[in-house]
């Protein structure tokens, strides 16, 4: 996935939480030399203080892509303090029946992490790989833009969203694989507030043709933004559309 970002400076009074506009999408059909398909999206934003961005290596608290959780407190598991033993994971299910169930199919690693690459405190206080099946949830602030994807799968020239949501992770065989991402940050200096206003164009890009995975019928995207302190944007969505419709020439 990448993303390209353009922005601009002026003296306008925005608030603090972003705020953005559908401005257009593309779809760029695989040919000749390039092996890739891409849907090309491009949003406008603004943003009172300007606090837009994250870098690629910001991964500890409060951008950590998991969230794990004490069985004693249900709270985020603590690696400092806390030791295996009050990590929630499989076995907790016996005896917490708000749980997932763990099904071993396709969809279990949307809940459970098979082989969590985390570290915790056995009993003599040392710190050791964890090798055991447990519960997680993504943290939002791990990335700081969201699109989900809503197709005509009944092909009746209509997309219901409560029923028609299109998840990429259960697709490529891949739990950790969707669209969602992160753009740079785009101040000159996140130290100096000051109000931001520009586009952002995320650049979706799918080894083999999206017409494989969302059909030819109608297709409809929704999004938003993070700023760095957590404040999510309104909700914008694409007007419905096929790709053909949006093919570049």
């Amino acid at each position: 996935m990448a993303t390209l970002l353009s922005s601009c400076f002026d003296d306008p009074e925005f608030a603090d939480t972003p705020r953005i506009e559908f401005s257009n999408i593309i779809y760029k059909e695989q040919g000749g030399d390039n092996p890739f398909d891409s849907l090309i999206l491009t949003i406008n934003f603004e943003d009172g203080d300007g606090d837009l961005g994250l870098e690629g290596e910001e991964n500890t608290p409060p951008y950590n892509e998991r969230n794990y959780f004490s069985n004693k407190t249900g709270d985020f598991f603590n690696f400092g303090v806390e030791s295996i033993e009050d990590l929630l994971i499989l076995a907790d299910t016996a005896v917490t029946d708000t749980l997932p169930p763990y099904l071993n199919n396709d969809e279990a690693c949307l809940f459970w992490d098979e082989a969590p690459q985390i570290n915790v405190i056995d009993q003599d206080g040392n710190s050791v790989p964890l090798d055991t099946i447990t519960y997680y949830q993504l943290n939002e602030r791990h990335n700081n833009i969201y699109i989900r994807f809503f197709t005509d799968q009944n092909n009746d020239g209509q997309i219901d969203e409560l029923t028609e949501e299109f998840d990429w992770r259960l697709i490529n065989d891949d739990c950790s694989f969707d669209y969602n991402g992160r753009f740079p940050i785009l101040s000159d200096d996140l130290g100096n507030p000051s109000p931001l206003e520009g586009s952002i164009t995320q650049n979706m890009v799918q080894q083999g043709p999206f017409p494989f995975f969302l059909g030819d019928g109608l297709v409809k995207l929704k999004i938003y933004i993070l700023d760095r302190a957590g404040n999510r944007s309104n909700v914008v969505e694409t007007p419905e559309f096929t790709l053909s419709e949006i093919k570049a020439n």
